[in-house]
């Protein structure tokens, strides 16, 4: 039989059997699927391990970025150029070694994975924005550092000098522009998506940056500010209100004296002085009051310039004083700052004694001085030593005799304590303070949203709050289907002598207007809520107190009044409702309540400053 004639019959000795044919197939299909999945193992396994290599480099380098950028920030803050830069070379080469290993096709690739791909797009992204930030925003920053503390700016008995301001403003400008790009980039990362080990690392970076920022729209602020607010486009005339905190209001005390300073091109000079009485009152309020203001403080807010601190929005305060001023003097102002005695012995500290009446005022003195003694030996005949203390410390500042240095730290603690505050008339130049820590503005601030604030207004008609004393704790913070739920505890009390009916001047305690029994004293408390958020669970002593319920600005407001004998104690307790969002849609709660930390606005005394930042629990909306 020939070849071709082999039948086709797998049982011919020469015929190919099917069924091993069919296994030489399958043999060689598995073959080769097992070559394919050995080759992708061995693909996704080396991939595997080039990113976690990378990605632990990039991490520890990362992270020694991270703790360093704080000592960076901190110089800055207090102008120390010379360490900012020195922390600043030890951070540029780890963001670059960061960047390095999270850069290329292989992070790209791992970044559209599922399940890990958002930790990588995160940490790539985290990388490239420290190291941006190192290379991009914090050298300016420690340049602009150096010009705003240079002692060349205080030109000794000729002002300040204006030109280097104004030529660092559009390298503070670029700064803030590239640190809000950064911030940006990093909120295009949603957190909820990372895995916890690259959450906590990545939360830190979001958090230093958002402090990079701080520090960039200051410098920025500072050199498109200053230079204008300090007369490079023409005169400025200031009102200066020294407020007395033996007497509280809201504020901080009551405006015991006044001093208008002109400035022109950076030259400072004292104008004019006065007291209180010499502005006002007036028949009516000089400027609309809103419903929530006259039902909280009356119409004298806006009648009497003694009161016009019963608001804490600074704001609001300031265009009062202003048109009162303008009202009782004929003088427009620029802007109105104000201080208190506190701050004034900050100052003291760089300028050295004042002699005024034949007693040398020191920074160690001068509370003591101001707020007590010249009272056992004036009486109501203060005001005018008062104002003579300030002026001479005023002088001494814009006469260049104060230590540059010094001077700058006493102010920058003196704002951070909201002891010193400023109010511009120029709608466009208020727009930028009005988120900073000197603007006072707690009704319109971004950042106050989510303050909660308990301020104090003397009803007692005397000067016994030089013995008040103030002290607060958060005692529980947790999250709520409703927002954040804080809850406080506050002492107030009287350090009055035992016998301070007869060993304090009438005048101190109050007698000559006979509200309350001599050396007690009656404080009138204002509780506000964070806006949209609500106070609740209010106590004195652990019994329930009758309040005054008022709405201000989206914020709820109560009021109450309380009475201190000399020596007594008082514990308030209340909680306080931050929503994480409030009614309007806004996170009004954003800033504080989702990283952990809470403004807490009060008066400002003679032994408690009027800010303080607490660590509360972090809420995120749905919480």
């Amino acid at each position: 039989m020939s070849a071709e004639e082999i039948p086709d019959d797998d049982t011919h000795p020469r015929a190919p059997s099917r069924h091993k044919t069919r296994r030489h197939r399958t043999m060689g299909w598995f073959r080769w699927l097992l070559l394919g999945v050995g080759t992708v193992v061995a693909v996704v396994g080396a991939f595997g391990y080039l990113l976690y290599r990378d990605a632990a480099s990039a991490r520890d380098s990362l992270t020694a970025a991270m703790d360093e950028i704080p000592t960076a920030r901190a110089a800055l803050a207090d102008g120390d150029v010379s360490a900012a830069q020195e922390s600043l070379a030890r951070i540029q080469p780890l963001t670059a070694s960061a960047r390095s290993h999270t850069d290329g096709p292989l992070w790209s690739l791992g970044a559209k994975l599922p399940v890990i791909g958002p930790d990588l797009e995160a940490v790539t992204t985290a990388a490239a924005v420290v190291d941006d930030l190192s290379h991009d925003v914090l050298p300016p920053l420690a340049d602009i550092a150096g010009t705003a503390t240079s002692a060349e700016l205080l030109e000794s008995g000729d002002g300040i000098a204006l030109q280097p301001l104004i030529d660092a403003a559009p390298k503070a400008a670029e700064a803030a522009r590239a640190v809000d790009s950064a911030q940006a980039r990093l909120a295009g990362i949603d957190p909820t998506r990372l895995h916890e080990e690259v959450a906590g690392p990545f939360a830190k970076v979001v958090n230093g940056t958002d402090e990079v920022v701080s520090v960039a729209h200051t410098a920025q602020r500072l050199t498109a500010l200053a230079p204008v607010m300090l007369g490079s486009d023409g005169p400025r005339l200031y009102l200066v209100a020294a407020l007395n905190n033996a007497e509280l209001r809201a504020t901080g005390g009551i405006p015991g004296a006044f001093a208008v300073i002109s400035v022109d091109d950076g030259r400072v000079a004292l104008a004019s002085q006065a007291t209180a009485l010499d502005v006002g009152p007036f028949e009516k309020p000089v400027l609309p009051l809103t419903e929530a203001d006259q039902e909280l403080y009356t119409d004298r807010l806006g009648r009497f310039v003694q009161d016009t601190t019963l608001t804490p929005d600074y704001p609001t305060t300031a265009a009062l004083m202003a048109t009162m001023w303008r009202d009782a003097k004929g003088q427009s102002v620029d802007g109105v700052i104000a201080t208190d005695p506190i701050a004034l012995s900050y100052l003291l500290k760089a300028t050295g004694p004042v002699e005024v009446e034949g007693k040398a005022i020191t920074g160690d003195n001068a509370v003591e001085q101001l707020l007590s003694t010249a009272y056992a030996e004036r009486g109501s005949k203060t005001d005018g030593f008062f104002s003579a203390v300030a002026a001479n410390v005023l002088r001494a500042v814009v006469d260049g005799k104060a230590d540059s240095g010094a001077a700058r730290q006493a102010l920058d603690r003196a704002a951070t304590e909201h002891r010193l505050l400023m109010w511009s008339a120029h709608p466009e130049e208020q727009e930028q303070l009005v988120d900073t820590v000197v603007s006072g503005a707690l009704n319109t601030a971004p950042r106050a949203a989510s303050s909660i604030g308990v301020f104090y207004n003397d009803a007692t008609g005397g000067k016994m709050d030089y013995y008040f004393g103030s002290k607060v704790r958060v005692t529980d913070t947790t999250c709520t289907g409703a927002g954040r739920k804080d809850q406080f505890d506050m002492d107030l009390s009287s350090r009055a002598p035992g016998d301070a009916a007869t060993s304090l001047h009438p005048y101190v305690t109050g007698q000559e207007v006979g509200i309350v029994q001599p050396g007690f004293m009656r404080t009138i408390v204002v509780l506000y809520a964070a806006r949209g958020g609500e106070i609740s669970d209010v106590l004195i002593n652990g019994r329930s107190v009758p309040t005054q319920t008022a709405d201000e600005n989206g914020r709820q407001v109560r009021t109450f009044t309380q009475d201190l004998a000399p020596g007594q104690t008082a514990r308030l307790t209340f909680t306080a409702l931050t929503p994480t969002v409030d009614g309007g849609g806004v996170a009004a709660a954003q800033l504080a309540s989702s990283t952990g930390k809470l403004d807490f606005w009060t008066t400002p005394t003679t032994t408690m400053p009027g800010l303080r930042t607490f660590d509360v629990a972090a809420c995120e909306s749905g919480d």
